[in-house]
């Protein structure tokens, strides 16, 4: 039988492997890569995770010491069930340590099983591959995947010549193809892509929604440590920790339609300012159009409340009352902003010159559907000042509405923080949110009409709106606020002295 025979590799073969090898997607590559991971991994888990590392050493160390005592099967029981029951150990008694670790630990099996082995056919099919100088099609490298409560997070390094905002076109049928959200159709317009470093994007596909039951009041801290710039007032749907909402030198609107949890809204930001108002740190200021239906329940917490009281004068009097809360406070912004000319640049609340908050139900009514066209004027040339002036010297306004159109509210784009609750369309959350927040995900139209309070918040400066839920509050947890938390009483006027002359003292100096 004649010895098998073996022909060099040509020059083209080894061009062929040479260009696999660069390819990081050729199996050549990807044997190198595991190749070094199963090398580097130990020094990897210490550097990230020295609890995970520490504990299972421990684990490890005890099972060597029970193979004294115990049989071998026993010790390959052990061995097994260990570091399971070290890990729900862990898990439940320090979540927050732990989450980082479950995180990891999850997106390595679910990267495996569903993401790793797609990733490159679909990348390819929903347009994110690119071909290099000799025609061979190379798609983005899925660097890990991180699964935290309710969704994916997807690491992938972006190609050459890419950007974050191809990434924002191609991310939905990305998600369909994926087969994210097969039994909750609405989870689609929450995936989202946002760039995280240069040349790394990550992308956010949803599991399941963590904002789906209620959110508790907060508790309140001592007025002492009440922080103006980071109020207690939500819960953050990608880490469920309190989302603190900046209300100190801002002004907040709030857009979205009948039943969205306005209400929820307006009672976590007055909640959350509860401690200060006792003490005369916070001063609430209060506007109901609806004749008291939502501001008079906690009537004690505010400092000024004007609502239609039905009484006997003319409709026009009446929303006279309305109108002139926004000119007083006006009128305290400019006579704040000249006595601090010269003298600070940073208004710092106290008793004596105290952070003023005013809170505006149905705004529009005030700035479009009013019937009397001067108070409709002065309100908005009022608030307009407010709204310009009143950020520096501690004046707030917190404005709530259905309709966020700019014929509704003209000066919209004077306040840095905006609100989308549930909207009927896509243009208006748009519109509350602008088309940069609206592409990175502030689909309000698509929240459910079952999630009241739920909603996406957008501050000036940062283009990605944040999803939360809003605290809710009872009847009777208002009127528990505003028992607890009253509006200190007026001082009383200072009494005039009259010396009054005493006739035996002036005779006695007479003798």
């Amino acid at each position: 039988m004649p010895a098998p025979t073996t022909s060099p590799i040509t020059p083209s073969q080894a061009a062929t492997f040479a260009k696999g090898l660069r390819d990081p997607d050729s199996f050549p590559r990807q044997l190198a890569r595991m190749a070094l991971l199963l090398i580097a991994w130990p020094l990897v888990l210490v550097w990230k995770f020295p609890i995970l590392v520490a504990a299972l050493v421990v684990a490890a160390g005890a099972v060597y010491a029970a193979s004294y005592l115990v049989a071998d099967w026993t010790l390959v029981a052990a061995a097994t069930v260990a570091p399971v029951v070290l890990l729900a150990a862990w898990r439940t008694a320090h979540r927050s340590s732990f989450a980082p670790v479950g995180a990891w630990l999850l997106g390595c099996v679910r990267c495996g099983l569903l993401y790793r082995w797609r990733w490159r056919h679909h990348a390819i099919a929903c347009g994110l591959g690119m071909r290099d100088k000799d025609g061979e099609v190379i798609t983005p490298r899925l660097v890990r995947v991180l699964s935290k409560p309710g969704r994916d997070e997807l690491k992938v390094r972006m190609l050459p010549g890419q950007t974050p905002d191809l990434y924002l076109t191609r991310v939905v049928p990305l998600a369909h193809a994926f087969r994210i959200a097969s039994s909750h159709p609405e989870y689609i317009d929450r995936v989202t892509a946002t760039c995280t470093k240069s040349g790394m994007v990550t992308i956010t596909f949803p599991r399941a929604d963590p904002l789906r039951h209620y959110v508790p009041p907060f508790r309140h801290p001592p007025a002492e440590r009440l922080d103006l710039s980071a109020l207690p007032v939500a819960r953050l749907d990608s880490t469920m920790d309190a989302y603190r909402l900046p209300l100190l030198y801002t002004h907040v609107l709030v857009a979205g339609a009948t039943g969205s949890g306005k209400g929820s809204v307006l009672w976590s930001i007055v909640n959350a300012l509860a401690p200060g108002i006792p003490v005369g740190l916070v001063r609430l200021y209060g506007i109901d159009p609806k004749g008291g239906m939502e501001l008079a329940l906690g009537r004690s917490l505010f400092h000024r409340l004007a609502y239609d009281t039905g009484d006997d004068r003319t409709g026009e009097e009446r929303a006279a009352d309305l109108v002139r809360v926004m000119e007083d406070l006006a009128d305290v912004s400019a006579a704040r902003a000249a006595r601090y000319a010269g003298k600070l640049r940073k208004f710092a609340p106290s008793p004596d010159e105290p952070y003023i908050v005013l809170v505006i139900d149905e705004l529009a009514y005030l700035t479009k559907y009013m019937p009397f066209p001067a108070l409709k004027k002065t309100f908005s040339q009022a608030m307009a000042t407010v709204l310009t002036q009143g950020r520096a010297v501690g004046v707030t306004i917190v404005g709530l509405l259905q309709d966020p159109r700019k014929e509704t509210v003209p000066e919209r784009s004077l306040f840095p923080v905006k609100i989308g609750l549930r909207l009927d369309s896509a243009s208006e959350s748009r519109m509350i949110l602008g088309d940069a927040g609206y592409e990175r995900g502030g689909h309000c139209e698509a929240i459910p009409t079952g999630l009241p309070g739920v909603g996406y918040v957008l501050i000036d400066g940062d283009p990605t709106p944040r999803r939360v839920r809003f605290s809710y509050l009872s009847d009777d947890d208002v009127r528990a606020l505003a028992w607890t938390n009253p509006t200190p009483p007026p001082a009383p006027p200072a009494a005039a002295l009259v010396a009054v002359p005493d006739n035996d003292d002036r005779a006695a100096v007479a003798a």
